[in-house]
């Protein structure tokens, strides 16, 4: 029995630093490409970014143990990032297509 606890609680806290680590907010990507100016890979880069932080961050609100305000207000704040750059692509397009 107590071997077993032995076990059980060396186990539980290897996890639990990975646990942590695996429920942190992600860093938002650096500043949007000029749509005036940039080049097809660079609007390619920076939305490859963009949907790997939104993902990133649906994650993290799925594990971070926010407050429903706190999560209405992250999901609110996300979604308005994510329309910001969709802004900015629709210019990259009028300007390119």
């Amino acid at each position: 029995m107590k071997k077993t606890l032995l076990q059980v609680s060396l186990v539980s806290a290897l996890c639990l630093p990975g646990l942590s680590l695996a429920c942190s907010e992600p860093q938002k990507p650096a500043d949007f490409p000029d749509p005036a100016t940039a080049v097809t890979a660079q609007m390619v880069k920076a939305n490859n970014e963009v949907k790997a932080y939104v993902k990133a961050m649906e994650e993290y609100l799925g594990c971070s143990g926010m407050s429903r305000s706190d999560q209405k207000k992250a999901i609110e704040d996300l979604e308005a990032y994510a329309e910001s750059f969709n802004k900015l692509i629709r210019e990259f397009k009028a300007r390119n297509g």
